[in-house]
Parts: C-alpha cells; sequence; structure tokens
C-alpha cells in the first residue's frame, strides 16, 4: 500500500464503507440489517436501501483501487452530507443506531480532510 496519508486515509475511509454497505446489496441481506438496527422497513424501503447499499459499496471499490485526491476530497464531501442527513434522522426520532454511523462518518471525513489539507 502506498505511503501516500491521502491514498492511505482514502483506502481505509472506502474498507470501512464497503463493510458497513455490503449487507444492503440484496433486498433479503438489506431486510437482516434493518431489522439487527430496529428500523421498520417495507418493499419500498428496501428497494431504496439496496440502491444506496449498491452505489456505496461500487463507490468503495472505485476508491480502493483509485485513491485519487479528487476521488477522496469528492467522499469526504459526501461524508458531511451524511453526518448532516443522519443528524436530521435523529433529530426527526429514527433509531438511535444511527449515531454510531454519525460517529464514523464524522471521523472518515475529518481524517481524510486532514490528510487532504497537509498534502
Amino acid at each position: 500500500m502506498t505511503q501516500d496519508p491521502v491514498a492511505r486515509w482514502g483506502r481505509a475511509g472506502a474498507l470501512y464503507d464497503f463493510v458497513a454497505s455490503i449487507s444492503f446489496v440484496t433486498p433479503w441481506t438489506a431486510a437482516l440489517a434493518l431489522d439487527l438496527l430496529g428500523t421498520p422497513h417495507t418493499s419500498q424501503t428496501l428497494l431504496f436501501a439496496t440502491l444506496f447499499g449498491t452505489v456505496v459499496v461500487m463507490w468503495s471499490i472505485v476508491r480502493w483501487l483509485r485513491p485519487q485526491p479528487l476521488l477522496i476530497a469528492a467522499d469526504t464531501a459526501g461524508r458531511a452530507l451524511f453526518s448532516v442527513w443522519f443528524t436530521w434522522a435523529l433529530l426527526q426520532g429514527h433509531t438511535p443506531a444511527l449515531a454510531g454511523f454519525l460517529v464514523l462518518e464524522l471521523f472518515w471525513g475529518a481524517a481524510q480532510l486532514r490528510a487532504l489539507l497537509r498534502r
């Protein structure tokens, strides 16, 4: 693995995203994951969860294979937006399990931003 901090943090964030999202790639595994999170779901919820899971898994593979600063910067901005939406969902009374995801998004966003700014 390269010693470039942007690539290192970008790949680490990509690995986290892959692991956190792989269970949302099929409706069957997404239903299990949502049950574990205590989140009620419908067929429409499962559709959006699998679309989200597929996109995040594909995006994580791209960042793992090509951890270029532009891609890591785009991912960092995305993490900031995800953090806003996780915060909004928590304030709306959604499952407290989202707090764990929020903390991890903030961590990976801060780590990647720090590496980008130190370039």
